[in-house]
Formats: structure tokens, sequence, C-alpha cells
């Protein structure tokens, strides 16, 4: 798929998916007490919510950092 498609795609399929989860990460966080392992989970994803819609903007960015994941794997000797 071309970048252009792939783009399209995320915007038909991704994005109402992903607004979605933006309003019940917000809404989920008024009810978890702060400090709580949820609370900060949350609380990273809300504080980093536009870098992680790049992914809405351009269609050569991945959807995933499983690429980056993977380097930083440990390797068995």
């Amino acid at each position: 798929m071309s970048a252009e498609q792939r783009l399209l795609v995320r915007h038909e399929r991704s994005k109402p998916l992903w607004e979605e989860l933006h309003v019940w990460l917000q809404h989920e966080r008024k009810r978890v007490p702060d400090g709580s392992a949820i609370a900060k989970t949350i609380d990273y994803s809300l504080n980093h919510w536009e870098a992680l819609s790049r992914f809405l903007l351009d269609g050569e960015a991945p959807i995933d950092n499983n690429h980056l994941e993977s380097r930083h794997a440990v390797m068995p000797s």
C-alpha cells in the first residue's frame, strides 16, 4: 500500500476509534485515584497524545514501535 492509501485507510478506520479512545481515557482518568499505576499509565498516554497520534498525519509513519522495541530486546548469550 502506498503512504497515501495507508493514510486514507487510517482516517477511515483508525481515526474514529482513536478519537473514542481519547474520550474514554479522559473519562476513565477521572475515575482512578491519583498516583495509582493505572493513573500514571493514562496520564502518560494523555500527555503524549499528540506524538502518539502522528500515525494519523503521515502514511509513512509506522503505527507501532515494534521495530524499536525489538532492537532493545536482550538477546540470549
